[in-house]
């Protein structure tokens, strides 16, 4: 069945919790050695033994097998068997929280070491809990089981920007709930409300649907829903290259992609329904039964040189404060249309925003051609990151490649710097179709068909004047 999975271009995940039914030859083995946690049936996580064991098990069962990652669930652990008893290490009572952080270490570690140039290169795990610094093993938090209604949605997105505000850039959640109504197939409000949680998913660290006791493939809600659904899909393959740019600032910089608008603008303390993706791209998801009747939804702008443009329609949605610089201690608040197919999302005047050909899957071809977007009214730069998307030469030998676009808005030039770097399998030679956005031109999901300027970039600086 992987096997099958792979030919498809899927890759496996399994869910395992780090418990052992009584009657397993884990449980007993791991009895016999001391290297469970208090008698329960839980392992003991601060014990490098049992780590090891731990790890041993789901090599043999899933990773020998080409199973890509692990759903490490109930990492709290689940019912806190080390509350007022020791571990390996200690009082359980102290050491409790950072289970999840030993547990996601175990299958990194050995992953690393038995599978250097395949599941170890990138180590990936999704689990139910998160201590400080996890973010080293490649675990991402997801936010548990959450219900499918519109204040679980609405409370989703503050809870992102905290944990991301924690210095955590990696976070998931099971979009569209994981208790689901049990009409949810024909169910006219809840298909409205998967719609926009899609929406708000496409902008976050993992983006990704669960949900208990469901079938939840997007062609079980109908056509029209999986429409829209898809359009999403293909929103979130288009942004890869701007997304993926950002998330190299994260591993070699310490950044984080999902910014509470506070930490890009000082003022802006109270905002929990609206957030930066990135340096550039304001998303203001719809997040209330209200908004999505009314079709339209308040969004804060802090003021910037230029204003804001509505990635929809090209519209101006706020100019720039009198004295033409950053003003960031004054906000302005606007209404923003939001039809069922579009979420609000507003880009920063400045912007070279970088999107990339419809896919169907990251591999299935190279982010070629790049379609450059520029939204004029002020001066602004961007790095597009690449590497080979698969080892660890981007962190070990530096073998990654960046290319500076810089925008001089007055002289209407982009300039496209020298690359720096390389890496094996890069691609050369380069086709970048620029457009300069305005109403109705450069917008929306699908490629511009008349760019201002198409042109072939072979690694050397050149300007191109729009």
């Amino acid at each position: 069945m992987v096997k099958e999975l792979k030919d498809i271009n899927m890759q496996l995940m399994v869910s395992v919790w780090s418990k052992y039914d009584k009657k397993t030859t884990f449980f007993k083995d791991m009895t016999k050695k001391d290297q469970m946690l208090n008698g329960t049936v839980y392992y003991d996580a601060w014990n490098s033994k049992a780590r090891e064991n731990f790890y041993s098990y789901s090599k043999t069962a899933h990773f020998d097998i080409g199973v890509a990652a692990l759903w490490l669930d109930a990492t709290e652990p689940e019912g806190f068997p080390n509350v007022d008893h020791n571990t390996a290490l200690g009082s359980g009572n102290a050491l409790m929280n950072s289970y999840s952080l030993m547990t996601t270490r175990a299958i990194q570690n050995g992953l690393k070491r038995d599978y250097k140039t395949t599941m170890g290169a990138r180590p990936f795990a999704l689990t139910r809990s998160s201590f400080a610094g996890q973010q080293e093993t490649g675990a991402a938090l997801w936010s548990g089981d959450i219900s499918g209604k519109w204040d679980s949605l609405r409370r989703q997105v503050s809870a992102s920007l905290n944990y991301a505000m924690s210095g955590m850039p990696y976070w998931s959640e099971d979009m569209g709930g994981f208790f689901r109504p049990s009409d949810q197939y024909v169910n006219s409000d809840y298909h409205d409300l998967l719609v926009r949680w899609f929406q708000f998913g496409a902008f976050t660290p993992l983006y990704r649907v669960h949900g208990g006791g469901s079938n939840t493939e997007i062609w079980n809600y109908g056509s029209q829903v999986e429409a829209l659904l898809n359009n999403t899909n293909t929103l979130r393959y288009r942004f890869l290259p701007y997304t993926y740019s950002g998330f190299a600032k994260c591993a070699l910089d310490g950044y984080t992609m999902q910014r509470a608008m506070v930490m890009d603008y000082k003022t802006m303390t109270n905002v929990a329904d609206q957030f930066m993706w990135g340096d550039s791209i304001l998303v203001a998801p719809i997040v209330t039964e209200i908004d999505n009747s009314a079709k339209s939804r308040s969004v804060a702008l802090p003021t910037v040189v230029g204003g804001w443009i509505n990635f929809w329609t090209g519209e101006s949605m706020s100019s720039m404060n009198s004295n033409g610089e950053n003003g960031e201690q004054s906000v302005t608040v606007v209404t923003v249309t939001a039809p069922i197919d579009e979420s609000p999302l507003l880009i920063k005047s400045g912007t070279v925003l970088s999107l990339g050909p419809m896919k169907q899957y990251v591999a299935e071809k190279l982010n070629d051609p790049i379609e450059i977007r520029i939204y004029t009214g002020a001066n602004g730069t961007f790095e597009l990151y690449e590497d080979d998307g698969k080892s660890r030469d981007y962190l070990e030998t530096k073998k990654y490649t960046l290319i500076k676009f810089d925008w001089k808005d007055t002289l209407k030039q982009l300039v496209i710097d020298d690359r720096v770097g390389s890496y094996d399998g890069m691609l050369k030679r380069r086709t970048f179709r620029i457009v300069r956005v305005g109403v109705g031109r450069g917008v929306g999901l699908l490629p511009e068909v008349k760019p201002e300027k198409i042109v072939t970039y072979v690694g050397e600086k050149m300007v191109v004047q729009l």
